[in-house]
């Protein structure tokens, strides 16, 4: 018999997620993104984490991650680790295989409303995945769909895309000038421990540009986003990588993301203010697109937000989606 099960708060959900492998259509579903972001930056989000899944089935066990917040007097659910995932999508125990049974989408439609009723709480769900599972269980609910953000892909099949990227003539221009300079060179930290090594100077680079400015979201602040940063960089399933363009042995530029089947997901980028004039943002990801094509990777996910220095790519921009539910009566 299957029957529906909530892992409540920070110490139940980290103890499934220890006890579990799961599979993950972004890397914002991996054990690793999750459990760094409970143990670091759930308390100051004001989130409480709760992870819904089945006890048996003879089906693919889905786990879906949300986070209860109390707005006022009324219970709200959220995806798990909102606002700091740029996608949401359910995770599967073990493995996913592509050609095994299709998800049981009755069966997370009502573990979803059988949770709302269980916290008397709106459901309030943002950057899903348009024809992801997530969406599908609570379109069935009677939730309307709705545009939440664009997001900007490159596509690294296409060979023109990635030749007009790391060939473009202005990018060309900009590479001969600054190397003049010295020798340019593209650097990945891959592992962990590397990330780990790597990530103090990232951040410092980073801090640079956005110390005090109004418009900064997220920065680093020395507490609770550092923290979160190295929590997930630590953690190896997460797949966090970063990348660095040197000017010799001056840091021009780097992105912090993931590897995550066979897509580079771009997180968060920095670069050089004193550099700005040469676009080191530019000349890191055309040496960026290069290397991930020789690793065979097939998309450079830019992520949310249509920014002009994304769309000043041969990108293609694509939505994810919203949806909601009110408030139900508790059972």
């Amino acid at each position: 018999m299957s029957t529906v099960a909530f892992e409540y708060g920070a110490r139940a959900a980290t103890d499934f997620l220890d006890a579990h492998r799961l599979s993950a259509r972004t890397p914002f579903q991996t054990r690793g993104w999750w459990r760094a972001w409970i143990r670091e930056a759930a308390d100051a989000e004001g989130a409480t984490p709760v992870l819904v899944h089945m006890t048996r089935t003879d089906r693919p066990i889905l786990v879906v991650g949300l986070q209860l917040h109390q707005d006022g007097s009324t219970a709200v659910l959220r995806p798990l680790s909102w606002p700091w995932a740029d996608y949401h999508e359910v995770a599967v125990v073990g493995d996913a295989s592509p050609t095994g049974p299709e998800p049981d989408i009755g069966w997370l439609a009502e573990a979803i409303d059988r949770c709302q009723r269980e916290f008397g709480a709106r459901l309030e769900l943002s950057d899903l995945i348009a024809d992801g599972a997530l969406l599908r269980a609570v379109s069935e609910l009677g939730a309307a769909p709705r545009p939440s953000e664009v997001v900007v892909r490159l596509d690294l099949t296409d060979p023109d895309v990635v030749q007009r990227v790391s060939e473009r003539r202005d990018m060309r221009r900009k590479r001969r000038r600054i190397e003049r300079l010295g020798t340019l060179r593209l650097t990945c930290a891959d592992t962990s421990a590397r990330v780990a090594a790597r990530l103090p100077a990232f951040i410092d680079l980073h801090t640079q540009r956005w110390r005090d400015r109004p418009d900064a979201v997220a920065p680093f602040d020395g507490g609770v986003v550092d923290r979160t940063f190295a929590a997930v960089a630590a953690e190896p399933s997460s797949a966090a990588r970063l990348h660095e363009l040197w000017l010799d042995e001056t840091l021009l530029a780097g992105w912090f993301g993931f590897w995550h089947d066979r897509t580079y997901y771009a997180y968060r980028a920095a670069y050089n203010t004193g550099h700005g004039r040469d676009s080191p943002g530019h000349l890191l990801v055309a040496a960026m697109v290069t290397e991930l094509v020789a690793q065979g990777t097939d998309t450079f996910d830019l992520t949310r937000g249509a920014h002009a220095y994304k769309l000043e790519l041969p990108s293609i921009r694509a939505l994810t989606m919203a949806a909601s539910l009110e408030q139900p009566c508790r059972v």
